[in-house]
């Protein structure tokens, strides 16, 4: 049945169709307003009105929506940005943390390095040892004497630590100007090491009647030179 052409309805019917139809097809678009704003979400200003660096103008342009036409379901894209942005700023945080963290790594690793340098290593004991006999050898004549008897290698109980200690039960023999020079070198050396106990037993006295002097016999002596071996970590 074909619709009646609009200039026959009676005229109560096209007053109907006249107003209802604007007020319908607008009731329409503000409920599609109203759900999309719903979709939209409340506009969160600090994200909205944030500046761009390189215009000196806002990023996404100034917010004019009045708040009441801005709604909140928990849901919105902008809750969604905002939740985004939060992650983002906690990252950008961390990121700025990165050049102190790389500065105190550094200094660890300039750290660490000194360590090994002075710390000898588990494979270097025969190494310390020797090193030990020849600072004993190259004390000079003019200013004492040291003669080295024996030098014994003995691990300390923390031997399954990292760094553990390991103990230079030194014997000698050796005039007092030798003995202090002798130990001012251990203590020095760039290896560190350090004399942990000392046991002097003195030398004999004796009569030189013709030249009116007292000879002095040469000092026996027993140190511990302690050290700290680095492992490397390797247990």
């Amino acid at each position: 049945m074909p619709l009646p052409a609009f200039s026959t309805l009676p005229k109560r019917q096209q007053q109907y169709i006249l107003y209802g139809a604007p007020t319908a097809v607008s009731i329409l678009v503000i409920y599609l307003i109203w759900k999309s704003l719903a979709t939209l979400g409340p506009i969160d200003n600090d994200i909205h009105n944030e500046i761009d660096p390189t215009t000196s103008s806002p990023r996404f342009g100034i917010n004019h929506l009045p708040s009441f036409l801005q709604r909140d379901t928990g849901n919105g894209i902008w809750n969604d940005i905002a939740t985004a942005q939060a992650e983002i700023n906690v990252k950008k945080a961390v990121i700025a943390e990165r050049p102190g963290l790389e500065a105190q790594l550094e200094a660890l690793r300039v750290d660490i390095k000194a360590a090994e340098e002075r710390l000898p290593r588990d494979t270097e004991k025969a190494e310390m040892r020797e090193m030990i006999e020849r600072l004993a050898r190259e004390i000079p004549a003019d200013i004492g004497t040291v003669e080295l008897q024996s030098v014994k290698i003995v691990d300390g109980a923390d031997k399954n630590s990292d760094i553990h200690t390991i103990t230079f039960q030194t014997e000698l023999v050796g005039d007092t100007d030798g003995i202090i020079k002798y130990i001012d070198s251990l203590e020095k050396n760039q290896r560190f090491m350090s004399v942990n106990s000392l046991s002097i037993k003195g030398g004999t006295l004796t009569g030189d009647v013709p030249n009116h002097k007292i000879k002095y016999g040469l000092h026996t002596v027993r140190m511990d030179i302690v050290t700290y071996v680095w492992t490397g970590g390797k247990k």
